[in-house]
């Protein structure tokens, strides 16, 4: 593999950052609506694939108006992975300049003809789960893992190690010594109990509702 490089957040990642996100968990959700790509053609096909990137896109774009750091896993200059963490609440530029971004990529869906009702109930019914499971969990609220993820390229070659680990640093700088994070059965959670973590909350849902069908909060000791 590549030698990898690790830095700060730039504005300029966040396409290649949303499209890991679309890979990871819009790929059936585009295919559906876009199943006319196999019939339609290379057009279709595209637009399918750009439909996908917007959606990670406004994903990532919503996780990053809550982060106070970021850091970011690139090769070849293309980033390949993140973390974000939280320790307090972001500031209102970073609020701010992040939902643009969000807002600039739904209005993208819209022109394709993407139906953006049920992704915004998602997100909602997301929230409010997510509010009820960390209230319920005990965890001290300041303190989270907010992103993480790693591109399929450089699984398995110690980049989410070392991308957890600046994570964690920075949040025992900040004077924590546990942190939450959210995740859910859409998302490899069986990797945080891998690391050690303790499943903090829980909820599920009947296959086939709008969300997951588990959700979680996972306490990691610093």
């Amino acid at each position: 593999m590549a030698a990898v490089e690790y830095r700060g957040l730039l504005p300029e990642d966040a396409d290649a950052l949303g499209a890991i996100l679309g890979v990871t968990w819009h790929a059936d959700e585009v295919g559906e609506d876009g199943g006319e790509a196999a019939a339609g053609g290379d057009a279709a096909s595209s637009r399918a694939e750009l439909a996908q990137q917007l959606y990670g896109l406004v994903d990532f774009a919503q996780y990053a108006q809550r982060h106070t750091f970021a850091q970011v896993a690139v090769m070849g200059g293309k980033p390949v992975g993140v973390v974000m963490a939280r320790a307090g609440k972001a500031d209102a530029a970073t609020q701010n300049r992040w939902k643009s971004v969000a807002d600039d990529a739904c209005q993208r869906l819209a022109a394709l003809g993407q139906d953006l009702e049920e992704f915004d109930a998602f997100f909602r019914a997301m929230d409010e789960v997510d509010v009820q499971l960390l209230a319920e969990s005990g965890c001290d609220e300041r303190f989270e893992l907010v992103l993480f993820a790693v591109g399929p390229e450089t699984r398995g070659h110690g980049v989410g190690t070392k991308l957890l680990a600046t994570a964690q640093d920075y949040l025992r700088e900040q004077g924590a010594r546990q942190a939450f994070l959210f995740t859910d059965t859409d998302c490899t959670w069986e990797y945080y109990e891998h690391r050690g973590m303790r499943r903090a909350a829980e909820r599920a849902f009947a296959p086939g509702e709008l969300l997951p069908e588990g959700m979680f909060v996972y306490e990691m000791q610093l």
